[in-house]
């Protein structure tokens, strides 16, 4: 459904704090003579509102941009170069541009980048997840664009939620691999600033506890593992617990990392040890074994986020959750 929302002005800020506008204006850009306790007084209205101020000049200020905002948490992991893709496919073919920024998975970081990005007044706003700092809340909240948080479904979220629900997701992860009778289980790459990872993780937790069984889950890396870390990441969970049966990792990559640790320690998949990734990847579905996991739908998420921006801006009707499902791939490995 259609939320029209106004964004937050100078003008707003300035009868909140009971000054004029120009005394904000002054405290925003860090010039003039303005007491501490004014500025410190506009600085918590500026934080609370989630006001940013606009770095367009003159008549600019009131055109429309055709740059649509997108933070993702990485490059790296493959699942977010096809999330990009299907943004920047769908915004292309109306002449609309991604200007992306990279997280590294860190709240303050994505907050640095949302008010830059925000100050430049894009035409709508991607970003990844559906956690962030009490600021990016804020400016999320009191603009007038369209917003759309991605990956992790949420009905409460700032305006429009595209993705899967991780929870069922992780469970439905789970019950296949305690349905094919293991009993000691490990995870690799479990980040709490991975949180998609970390709500499959915990329904895997959950789920295997229910059951009767533990994880064995050290937290091995600062931040979610790629290809390499997935490999180091088996041989170093596997070192300090050699016995057990089933492994989960937070993502494909990661998984066909272990896959070719397995290889090349002779380790034999399933028969020794299953293994089960998540996003349903190309890649581990080209492997010795296939990878067991859950595919998701990368591509669509990117390109139902555009679609919904777009539907937003030229007010077509739109809805406010939008879950893509995911799919089980039995694979070879489990």
């Amino acid at each position: 459904m259609t939320k029209p929302k106004k964004r937050t002005t100078l003008r707003d800020v300035a009868e909140a704090a009971g000054v004029s506008e120009m005394t904000v204006s002054r405290v925003l850009r860090g010039n003039g003579v303005v007491s501490r306790r004014t500025q410190d007084r506009v600085g918590q209205v500026v934080e609370k509102m989630g006001y940013v101020q606009n770095q367009l000049a003159g008549s600019l200020a009131t055109s429309r941009s055709n740059q649509v905002a997108v933070i993702i948490p990485s490059m790296v992991n493959n699942v977010f170069t096809e999330v990009m893709s299907g943004i920047t496919s769908e915004l292309e073919k109306v002449g609309y541009n991604a200007v992306v920024g990279i997280s590294d998975y860190d709240l303050k970081k994505e907050e640095a980048l949302i008010y830059s990005m925000m100050s430049w007044r894009p035409a709508g706003i991607i970003v990844p997840n559906i956690y962030h700092t009490e600021s990016t809340r804020n400016i999320l909240r009191n603009t007038n664009i369209p917003v759309v948080e991605i990956m992790n479904l949420s009905r409460d979220a700032i305006d429009i939620s595209v993705g899967l629900d991780q929870t069922a997701a992780g469970r439905k992860l789970a019950l296949h691999m305690l349905s094919k009778g293991y009993k000691s289980f490990g995870c690799v790459g479990w980040n709490e600033e991975d949180f998609s990872a970390a709500a499959r993780f915990s329904e895997i937790k959950r789920q295997l506890n229910a059951h009767g069984f533990e994880i064995f889950a050290p937290k091995l890396f600062d931040s979610p593992p790629n290809f390499t870390g997935g490999k180091e990441g088996l041989r170093k969970l596997l070192d300090m617990a050699p016995d057990l049966d089933a492994v989960f990792f937070s993502n494909d990559t990661a998984a066909t990392g272990g896959i070719v640790h397995c290889l090349e320690a002779g380790i034999s998949v399933p028969d020794e040890l299953a293994l089960a990734g998540f996003s349903g990847l190309e890649m581990g579905q080209n492997m010795p074994w296939k990878l067991t996991t859950i595919s998701t739908k990368r591509y669509d998420t990117g390109r139902t986020a555009a679609r919904s921006v777009l539907n937003r801006l030229w007010g077509v009707e739109t809805e406010d959750y939008v879950d893509l499902g995911f799919e089980l791939i039995e694979g070879e490995t489990a």
